[in-house]
Parts: structure tokens; sequence; C-alpha cells
């Protein structure tokens, strides 16, 4: 029995769908977990890098907002943690200093978690994280113009 285009189209949609959505609930996960990771939690190293997904045999932490701003970490190779070093370096130069409001705290850790979605498009090749990151953007320039 031959299925018609119509069957066949709306098939690979429903696919493509249901793909999507079970990507963007690994996301929803990962992120969640990130925001209320607990300090004692940061410390712990996953198996695997958070970035690229590699299970080199060394990793290192990544403090999201930078160290002075935040406890919360992901574990990246140090490929990864380093890319993601050099991109804090181009940060606002408010970063540099350690006492801030929450609002520039919480930008600096959407800035954070921008850097790693970016990075993470990038390393795995899947778009969906760079779609997110890009949501973030105008979130991030208006919490740093509050002060």
């Amino acid at each position: 029995m031959t299925s018609n285009i119509f069957d066949i189209i709306n098939s690979k949609l429903g696919l493509l769908r249901d793909y999507t959505e079970s990507e963007i609930n690994c996301i929803e996960q990962w992120i969640n977990f990130l925001i209320h990771q607990s300090k004692k939690e940061s410390r712990v190293k996953k198996e695997r890098c958070e970035v690229c997904n590699s299970k080199d045999d060394y990793f290192e932490g990544h403090h999201v907002s930078g160290r002075k701003h935040d406890y919360r970490q992901i574990t990246a190779c140090r490929t990864c943690h380093d890319e993601l070093s050099q991109m804090q370096k181009l940060r606002d130069i408010r970063w540099l200093d350690s006492n801030h409001s929450q609002s520039t705290k919480d930008a600096f850790f959407l800035q954070g978690l921008y850097d790693i979605l970016i990075l993470k498009s990038k390393k795995t090749g899947n778009s969906l994280y760079e779609k997110y990151a890009s949501l973030l953007i105008e979130e991030i320039s208006w919490r740093l113009k509050a002060r």
C-alpha cells in the first residue's frame, strides 16, 4: 500500500515536531537545573562537557556569571572552557567589579548563559540553542541599562 504525498509530508512534519519538542524539553531541563543549582551541586563535575558533550579526560568548572558574581557552574572541557573564558573578556567593563545590583548580576548570568548557548549551538550543530540565546539579548541589554 502506498501513501499519498500529503500523508508522507504530514508524517515527516510530525516527526520533526516531536524531535523539536524533545530537544526543547532537554534544553528546558538543563536550564532549570542550572538556574536552581545549589552551591554543593555547582562543585560536582559531570562526566561530559555540557557544551560539546565530549567525554574528555579533564574537565573544569566554568562559572556562568564569572566567579565573583555567582557560584553556579557548568562542566566544560578545556577547549570549551577556554572559549567561554575568552567570551567573558568581551563583556561590559563592570564585569570586572564585584559589587553590583541584583539586576546587573542577573544580566551577567544571562550573558554567560547566552555565551554558553551560542558555543553549544556551534559545537553541537543544534540551532535551537542559538535561537534560544537570541531571545535573551534584549533582556540582557535592559538589565545592564537598569543599573
